[in-house]
């Protein structure tokens, strides 16, 4: 790693280089116009806004003002051990959802979350992952049209 070099610096020269291909790519399949958007159209203004987004962080990290945390401070006080604590139960996650369903396998990873990560109380819990899974459902399925798997376990013989 550079010495002294800013956090901000370096993510946000990283997430221009992001924005820059997702930007690309958006042109590459066809933008469109808002009456008749095509199907880059999505990517093209996503990598627009993360590039004047992560520019802008860019520019202000160069500043001589600029905040002198390095790229080790962003890092020190991570608690690895969540970190791979959920990172697995997002595996496993992955490995259930067919079969158990979006619903049943969304709702049952958000409880567990929400009792170990940051330990909340039961009603907390329940209601917290019972509600966001709605809320996800409704945006997906019923205002998006997405299917979402309904899990082997469920379906109709």
């Amino acid at each position: 790693m550079i010495r002294g070099l800013r956090a901000d610096t370096l993510t946000s020269a990283l997430a221009l280089g992001i924005a820059s291909y997702i930007t690309y790519q958006g042109l590459d399949l066809e933008v469109g116009t808002t009456s008749n958007p095509g199907s880059g159209f999505i990517l093209f203004w996503t990598g627009l806004m993360m590039a004047a987004l992560s520019g802008t962080v860019f520019v202000q990290s160069l500043l001589p003002s600029a905040d002198r945390a390095t790229i080790g401070a962003c890092f020190a006080n991570i608690r690895w051990g969540k970190v791979l604590y959920v990172l697995a139960l997002l595996v496993a996650y992955t490995f259930v959802l067919a079969t158990l369903g979006f619903v049943v396998a969304t709702t049952i990873l958000l409880l567990i979350l929400f009792k170990t990560v940051e330990p909340q109380s039961w009603t907390v819990s329940v209601i917290g992952a019972v509600l966001t899974t709605g809320c996800a459902w409704l945006v997906f399925v019923h205002w998006l049209g997405t299917q979402l798997p309904v899990g082997s376990l469920f379906e109709a013989g």
